[in-house]
């Protein structure tokens, strides 16, 4: 597949997961796989609180891959100027209808409708991963024009070593797909190391990399909520899941990277 029929299929699969998404923010939905998407995400918050320090009250922050726009609602609700991007129909339906006072546009990740140097924080959770490397590269190219100078972008991506094992699950769904010649969508595994790499070919410097959550929390939730929520209430109760250094860092359910301008 090019780079163009990845990026359409990652806008499908996000079209046939809004109303997941929408039901998991609402509240609405409590299945095994809801409730450790939200375990993982709350780590992220955790990071993004930390960095949010960091950007007066007031300032101007994107959201890049916004979905359904709760996200977004959270950052103005902390006293934010926040505008969300999001290029699902359905997605970005869900947005404008959740929150009609928030200005949110439909637009690829690499191609952003905004001036140069708009925004103290660009954010994109869960959005990297759906494209492949030159589609990446041209979206840090693309934050970095939007970004002011001295600010930062926080972003997540896949680990390719993740211990939950997503990487040979994927692979196995992808031949089975290919088999019915319905294309599965693309998943961007990745490294640490590749992703200070790349950060560093677009310009960016003090360039951060955090593993959160153990990746066998995903494991166990497979079995059902309550095995899922007991091992994650353990496991939590002896680590914050927090790595910073170390193989563990490769090995996390989450890899999230900040860098600044």
């Amino acid at each position: 597949m090019n780079t163009k029929q990845i990026t359409e299929l990652a806008i499908r699969r996000h079209d046939e997961d809004a109303e997941f998404f929408q039901n998991v923010y609402s509240g609405t939905l409590h299945s095994a796989q809801s409730q450790v998407f939200l375990y993982g995400r709350n780590m992220i918050l955790e990071e993004l609180e930390i960095l949010l320090q960091t950007v007066p009250k007031g300032g101007n922050i994107l959201d890049v891959g916004c979905g359904t726009g709760h996200l977004t609602n959270w950052l103005k609700e902390k006293g934010y100027h926040v505008c969300g991007v999001e290029p699902s129909e359905e997605m970005y339906q869900y947005a404008v209808n959740n929150f009609p006072g928030i200005d949110f546009k439909k637009s690829i990740s690499s191609s952003l409708p905004f001036n140069d140097e708009s925004f103290d924080l660009v954010i994109a959770l869960e959005v990297l991963r759906y494209l492949e490397d030159e589609e990446n590269n041209a979206t840090y190219k693309e934050f970095y024009r939007v970004l002011k100078n001295d600010a930062r972008i926080f972003v997540t991506h896949v680990n390719l070593f993740s211990t939950d094992g997503y990487f040979f699950f994927y692979n196995a769904i992808s031949v089975m797909h290919s088999l019915s010649n319905k294309p599965y969508h693309f998943c961007n595994f990745t490294t640490p190391s590749k992703q200070v790499k790349m950060l560093i070919d677009n310009n960016y410097k003090n360039i951060t990399t955090i593993g959160r959550m153990a990746g066998a929390v995903r494991i166990f939730y497979k079995f059902g909520n309550f095995i899922g929520n007991k091992f994650g209430e353990l496991i939590k109760r002896t680590s914050e899941q927090r790595y910073t250094k170390g193989v563990l860092k490769s090995m996390a359910g989450h890899l999230i990277v900040i860098a600044q301008k």
